[in-house]
């Protein structure tokens, strides 16, 4: 992903997914670099709490699409928040969750929900959205694959 900024307009209109290892901290850190002004208008705060180690092996561009997405809806959702992204890698899957501790309703924001979905799916994942009195959650759930793998 060259410019993190591009992967929030980006759709993956193609079936061409190319896999490769993506620094799921790495990623986060560039697609919130892109978020600021929006961050600082909403006067929020995103905290990247996934390990620095945390690898997926997906296409980047496509996952780049999906987690900006997630993040700029979690950062439009209401003002005065605290939105953490964490990753969980369990029994051969990966959860990336995106909670925003504002009251925040999920908006088909600019990709629209249809689109985000359509590329997780691409992946191999799907989004669930939780809503609760302190925040919602947004969560992109995927397979973990070894560096073999090859996405049809």
């Amino acid at each position: 992903m060259k410019n993190p900024a591009l992967a929030l307009d980006w759709y993956p209109a193609s079936n061409s997914i190319t896999a490769s290892a993506v620094s799921l901290h790495s990623l986060v850190e560039r697609l919130t670099a892109g978020l600021l002004p929006l961050v600082a208008a909403k006067k929020s705060t995103i905290i990247n709490d996934i390990d620095s180690t945390a690898e997926l092996m997906t296409d980047e561009n496509v996952l780049a699409f999906v987690l900006g997405s997630l993040l700029r809806d979690a950062v439009n959702g209401g003002a005065n928040g605290c939105i953490r992204v964490e990753a969980v890698f369990d029994a051969g899957r990966v959860q990336i969750h995106v909670h925003n501790s504002a009251f925040c309703l999920y908006g088909s924001g600019q990709n629209g929900l249809a689109q985000v979905v359509h590329a997780a799916r691409q992946l191999g994942g799907d989004i669930c959205i939780y809503q609760r009195e302190q925040g919602t959650t947004l969560t992109f759930s995927i397979a973990q694959h070894k560096k073999n793998w090859e996405i049809a």
